[in-house]
């Protein structure tokens, strides 16, 4: 098959009808309608996406709600308002120029959002310090960040051979999945901190290069694209709506609305 080839109508038709689908191999891929592969909610005898050595799993929109995945703890930007007199557009724009500036250039603490206010505080001559500590206390709260429905089920299901991929610095990831309890269900952190690279380039998965694995994710850039250009099959959550700007070029291996429908595409352990 090309890898190239638009899938856009197939994945729309799925997204649509809110299914859950696998795609068993390559050849039968475009023969999904006819081979009945689709399988909508209400049935139960769907086929499995099959075993794996790893599972590299996303956590924000994934596994968790998290308000503060891609916004810096208000604190920061009261506190730099109430020294410099800006107003707070001025200097959240300040913050994300940073964050799109540091992502454009390919720079892998481009989600280290502490690192990135102290930049912007040091631009603006700002020495206030912050604990971080606790303002993840503060805000990490069950109102800002709590479990999808299906996230412990789905890990249980996986056996231990979880791994978190994650854009989010594990600074504030660990601290999120010991807030939630289920540290205990990943057997290590994949960061941007911890590989120099941030999700959006291949090498992220280097260490796990020529194993049998699966990626389980929500962004279809960070979580289909680049780990099927890393040599990982793919499951696309879709449900949060994070599509491609264009067609889609890739084809997950398979797609399900949320992470409570996708333990049903996982083989029996």
């Amino acid at each position: 098959m090309n890898r190239y080839t638009d899938h856009s109508g197939l994945i729309r038709d799925i997204i649509k009808r809110g299914a859950t689908a696998v795609f068993l191999n390559t050849g039968d891929r475009l023969q999904v309608k006819v081979n009945k592969e689709i399988d909508y909610p209400d049935t139960v005898d769907n086929p499995s996406l099959g075993r794996f050595e790893i599972y590299s799993v996303d956590l924000d929109d994934t596994l968790f709600y998290n308000e503060y995945a891609m916004e810096v703890f208000p604190d920061y930007i009261t506190d730099i308002c109430n020294i410099t007199g800006l107003d707070p557009a001025a200097v959240k724009n300040l913050i994300y120029s940073e964050h799109y500036k540091r992502l454009s250039s390919g720079t892998y603490t481009a989600f280290d959002w502490e690192g990135i206010v102290y930049s912007v505080a040091r631009r603006l001559n700002v020495k206030q310090r912050w604990n971080l500590e606790e303002l993840q206390e503060k805000y990490y709260s069950p109102r800002n960040v709590f479990l999808m429905n299906g996230a412990i089920e789905f890990l249980k299901a996986v056996n231990g051979k979880a791994v978190a991929a994650t854009n989010g610095f594990s600074k504030y990831q660990l601290k999120i999945l010991g807030k939630l309890n289920i540290r205990q269900y990943f057997n290590r952190i994949l960061s941007p901190d911890v590989t120099h690279y941030t999700k959006g380039d291949i090498r992220f998965y280097s260490d796990y290069a020529g194993l049998k694995r699966v990626h389980v994710g929500d962004d279809y850039f960070f979580d289909v694209e680049i780990p099927f250009q890393s040599g990982s099959s793919t499951l696309w959550v879709y449900g949060s709506g994070k599509s491609p700007l264009g067609g889609f070029e890739i084809l997950p291996n398979a797609m399900a609305p949320d992470i409570n429908s996708a333990i049903r595409l996982l083989d029996n352990r």
